[in-house]
C-alpha cells in the first residue's frame, strides 16, 4: 500500500486480515467495471467524431482538425494541477469528477457548430480525458499493495482492449447510416457511459489524501527535471499507436501491393495479443531494472517494425507484401506490450511520495502530448519522406529507449531514497 499515513485503529484481528484480500478483490472488481464501461463509451466516440464533425455538425474538415488539434493541445495542461488535486482531495473523490466531467463534456459536443465552439469543448474535454488517465493510475497505487498494482493495471488495459472494440463496433453501424438521429442517440451513449463509470467508482474505498505539512506547492513534479526528461523521451515510444492508426492504412493503400483491408486486421490481431499477454509482459515492469529493460525491448522492436513495414513496398505480390506486413506487426506487438509495461513501471517507480497524482499528471501530460502531434507525424513522414520516413521514426524509437538506463540513474539520485526504494538499475540491490 501506500506509505501515506492511514488512520490507526488499535489491534489488527485475524478477521480483519482475512477481509482484507476479499476488499482487495472488490475493489478490483469495480476498478475493472468501471474501466469496461468507459472504454465501451471511448471505442464509440473516437471511432465517429471526426464523421461526426464534419458530415453531421458540418463544420469544414481543416477547421475541424485545427480546432480539436489546438484544444487538445490547450487540454493537456490540466493533468498536471488536475494530479495535485487528487494528492489534496483524494484519488478515487477526484477520479469519480473528472469523470463525470467527461460525460457532460461530451453532451457539449451536440451544442458545437464551429471552430470556436469546438476549440472550447475539445479543450475541455482533452484536459478531462489526459487528467482521468493520470488519476486512474494514482488511484490503482493508492488502492493496490504493490505486488499487485502493475497487475491491475494490465487487467484493466485487457478489459479496456475489449470493450473499446465493441464500442468501435456500435461506432461501425452509427457510421453506415445518413441520417443524424443515430450520432445524437450515440453521443448519449457515450456520456451515460461516463456516469455510469463514475457511479461504479463511487463503490471503491476512498483514498487517502497528503498531510497538509507534505503538500507540494503544485509544481513538484515539474521542477523534477530528470523525470519529466524520462517521462518525455520515453512517451517518445507511444507513437506505435498513430504508426497502427494513421500511418500503416496510408502505406498500404499507396505504397504497396498488400490490400489495405489488412490495416483494419491489425489491429485486431493487436488487439487479441494485448488482450493475451498485456498481464503476463507486465510482470517484466513490476522492478525497475525489468523496467529499463521493456524499454529498450520496445524501442529495438519498434525500429524493426517500422523498417519491416518499409520494406513491404518493394515486392509486386501482394501474398508477399502482405507477409513482411504482418512480420512487422508481430514486432509491433512486442515492442507495444513492452512500451506500456516500462512506462507503468519507469512512473511509479521513480515518482516522489506524497505527490502521486501530481507525477502521474506529468507522465499522462507527456504521452498525451504524443498522442496529440502523433497522427500528423506519422502522416507526414509516410506519406512524404516514404521508405526515408520509416527510416526516420526507426532512429526515433531507439533514440527514445537509449538514454533511459542515465536518465532512470539521475532521477534515482534527484529523489535522494530512490523514488521505490533500491539500487539504480544496472548495480546491485536486486531490483
Amino acid at each position: 500500500m501506500s506509505n501515506r499515513s492511514a488512520p490507526k485503529s488499535g489491534t489488527v484481528s485475524e478477521a480483519d486480515v482475512e477481509k482484507a484480500p476479499r476488499k482487495e478483490l472488490g475493489a478490483v472488481r469495480k476498478l475493472l467495471y468501471s474501466e469496461a464501461v468507459s472504454a465501451f463509451g471511448g471505442g464509440l466516440w473516437f471511432s465517429m467524431w471526426a464523421v461526426y464533425l464534419t458530415s453531421v455538425k458540418e463544420i469544414p474538415a481543416a477547421s475541424m482538425g485545427l480546432a480539436m488539434g489546438l484544444g487538445g493541445g490547450i487540454g493537456l495542461f490540466a493533468a498536471v494541477p488536475v494530479g495535485a488535486l487528487a494528492d489534496r482531495h483524494g484519488a478515487r473523490q477526484v477520479f469519480v469528477a473528472v469523470s463525470l466531467t467527461r460525460g457532460l463534456l461530451v453532451l457539449l459536443f451536440l451544442t458545437t457548430n464551429g471552430f470556436w465552439s469546438l476549440l472550447v469543448v475539445a479543450a475541455m474535454f482533452t484536459a478531462a480525458e489526459t487528467s482521468g488517465r493520470g488519476v486512474k493510475v494514482t488511484l490503482v497505487y493508492l488502492l493496490m499493495p504493490e505486488h499487485r498494482r502493475l497487475t491491475v493495471l494490465a487487467q484493466a488495459r485487457v478489459v479496456q482492449h475489449i470493450t473499446y472494440a465493441a464500442g468501435a463496433g456500435l461506432a461501425a453501424w452509427v457510421l453506415s447510416t445518413d441520417t443524424a438521429g443515430p450520432y445524437y442517440a450515440a453521443l448519449t451513449a457515450v456520456a451515460l457511459s461516463a456516469f455510469l463509470s463514475a457511479t461504479v467508482l463511487v463503490g471503491l474505498p476512498p483514498t487517502p489524501t497528503v498531510p497538509a505539512a507534505h503538500r507540494s506547492s503544485g509544481t513538484r513534479a515539474v521542477r523534477d527535471i530528470p523525470y519529466l526528461t524520462l517521462m518525455s523521451t520515453t512517451a517518445l515510444l507511444s507513437l506505435c499507436w498513430p504508426l497502427l492508426s494513421s500511418g500503416l492504412p496510408l502505406w498500404l493503400k499507396y505504397q504497396t501491393a498488400a490490400p489495405v483491408w489488412l490495416a483494419p486486421v491489425t489491429v485486431v490481431i493487436s488487439s487479441l495479443f494485448i488482450a493475451l499477454y498485456q498481464v503476463r509482459v507486465t510482470r517484466q515492469g513490476k522492478r525497475l531494472r525489468g523496467a529499463v529493460r521493456s524499454t529498450r525491448k520496445a524501442g529495438i522492436a519498434l525500429a524493426v517494425c517500422c523498417l519491416l513495414l518499409a520494406a513491404a513496398a518493394w515486392p509486386a505480390s501482394a501474398l508477399l507484401s502482405s507477409l513482411i506486413v504482418l512480420a512487422g506487426l508481430a514486432a509491433h506487438i512486442y515492442g507495444e506490450l513492452h512500451y506500456v509495461a516500462s512506462r507503468w513501471g519507469l512512473s511509479l517507480r521513480l515518482m516522489r511520495r506524497d505527490a502521486e497524482g501530481e507525477y502521474q499528471g506529468l507522465a499522462a501530460s507527456t504521452e498525451g502530448a504524443v498522442a496529440t502531434m502523433g497522427p500528423a507525424m506519422i502522416t507526414t513522414l509516410v506519406t512524404g519522406a516514404l521508405v526515408g520516413g520509416w527510416a526516420v521514426l526507426a532512429v526515433i524509437f531507439v533514440a527514445a529507449a537509449a538514454p533511459t538506463t542515465t536518465l532512470c540513474r539521475r532521477a534515482l539520485r534527484a529523489s535522494g531514497a530512490g523514488g521505490g526504494g533500491g539500487s539504480a538499475p544496472g548495480e546491485g540491490g536486486g531490483r
